[in-house]
């Protein structure tokens, strides 16, 4: 084993499920005797969002400011580590990026967990905690003022806003537009998606499949408040006072174009959304950068690896790996030959997504489950153990042990 005490720079880009779990393994390392090993969180917000509770955050004020959780309590004052609130431009180099705010940082590992844009506020856009609270506000008190909502997307979270949308304002007018021909991603039993509609339906919700909504050019990516009459593709017209997009998802990865130019290939897919090619072990998919991890939403493992829960698996899988590497030193012999390094590299763990397990609440007291491929759709089973475990904070409980530390007052 090589000396695990020297000095090793892990740069995370993105603080979200995946980077916060892959940061949290790898600095807690620092106190398991590598002690010259520095992380630094790299986050173009101030504060981590709970984007899992959205659907409750939207109707709650109280649980919304809960959900925004500071970096700068992530690592402990007076650490090697460091969080740094600014956007990743460019990776420059096998060692080397460049933020937006001017600096220039070394590393030894990259883990890009730099995610993907759902559309807004879903994916709170603001940089602040008080912004994103006026930005999920301003959708709040429009629902407040609507006589009817129009939710598009049957996803899980979609399934959730228009839930809680409707048990929360019963006297409005909720409609459910999806395009497939069920409900829920179709790796789960049909048993899960009849038993959300059947729910969706006790709570007021109006749900319209094998529908696609004809959005406007200029609709953008996010919800809007105001009314509008959308077409669908049957012809049917959707009159509403709001709009909430639960579909769409988009992939930056114009920092890699330098990367991309070294190499004289794509590494990203340039259909789509834009999702950043990896290889089974997590890592980038190019054997010039074996020292770079895409765990989480960034990366183009299909859409049935892209849940909350699943991404910080991912970032886990890739803290894991990136530790063996340190072990058999091979920062150390990449920077003096990268195929030495490569010739000599251990075998790495591959990810491996065994488990198709769901919970989606459908307001407060109802919900579906789908755990060991057994679906618990219209039974009142489901709604128990939703409420048990999901309902009442959609698991923030478990983010907020990422965050422990006092607050600082003044960061980098």
């Amino acid at each position: 084993m090589a000396d695990k005490s020297r000095d090793i720079s892990i740069v995370v880009v993105g603080g979200s499920y995946a980077g916060a779990a892959a940061a949290k393994k790898l600095s807690d390392l620092s106190k398991k005797g590598y002690t010259g090993l520095k992380v630094t969180l790299v986050d173009e917000k101030s504060h981590y969002f709970h984007a899992i509770g959205f659907p409750k955050s939207l109707v709650d004020a109280k649980y919304a400011a809960k959900s925004f959780l500071p970096f700068s309590a992530f690592f402990e004052t007076g650490s090697q580590h460091q969080f740094i609130n600014s956007r990743l431009k460019s990776i420059t180099d096998a060692h080397h990026l460049e933020l937006e705010n001017g600096q220039q940082l070394y590393y030894d590992y990259l883990v890009l967990a730099t995610g993907g844009k759902a559309p807004g506020p879903i994916n709170v856009s603001a940089t602040s905690k008080d912004e994103g609270l006026a930005e999920i506000e301003q959708l709040r008190a429009g629902l407040q003022d609507a006589n009817s909502v129009l939710v598009i997307g049957g996803g899980a979270v979609g399934v959730e806003v228009a839930g809680f949308v409707a048990a929360t304002f019963p006297q409005k007018k909720v409609t459910l537009v999806h395009s497939g021909k069920r409900l829920m991603p179709t790796n789960f039993r049909d048993g899960v998606s009849n038993g959300a509609v059947a729910k969706l339906g006790q709570v007021g919700v109006d749900v319209v499949l094998n529908e696609r909504v004809e959005l406007p050019s200029d609709f953008g990516h996010n919800a809007h408040v105001g009314h509008k009459v959308l077409r669908g593709t049957s012809g049917t017209e959707y009159p509403s006072d709001v709009q909430i997009l639960a579909v769409g998802f988009k992939v930056n990865s114009t920092f890699l174009e330098p990367l991309e130019t070294k190499t004289g290939s794509l590494l990203h897919i340039e259909d789509g959304p834009g999702f950043i090619r990896v290889r089974p072990t997590l890592q980038l998919d190019s054997d010039s950068f074996p020292n770079i991890f895409v765990p989480g939403d960034a990366n183009d493992l299909p859409m049935t690896a892209k849940y909350g829960f699943k991404a910080e698996m991912q970032g886990g899988t890739a803290a894991a790996n990136i530790k063996k590497l340190i072990d058999t030193g091979f920062d150390q012999m990449f920077n003096e030959s990268e195929d030495t390094a490569i010739a000599n590299a251990p075998p790495l763990g591959k990810w491996s997504d065994m488990v198709d397990a769901i919970l989606v609440p459908i307001g407060p007291e109802l919900g579906v489950v789908q755990m060991l491929k057994v679906a618990l759709g219209g039974s009142g089973i489901a709604n128990f153990i939703v409420r048990q475990i999901k309902s009442k904070d959609f698991m923030l409980w478990m983010r907020k042990g990422y965050f422990p530390y006092k607050q600082q007052t003044s960061g980098q």
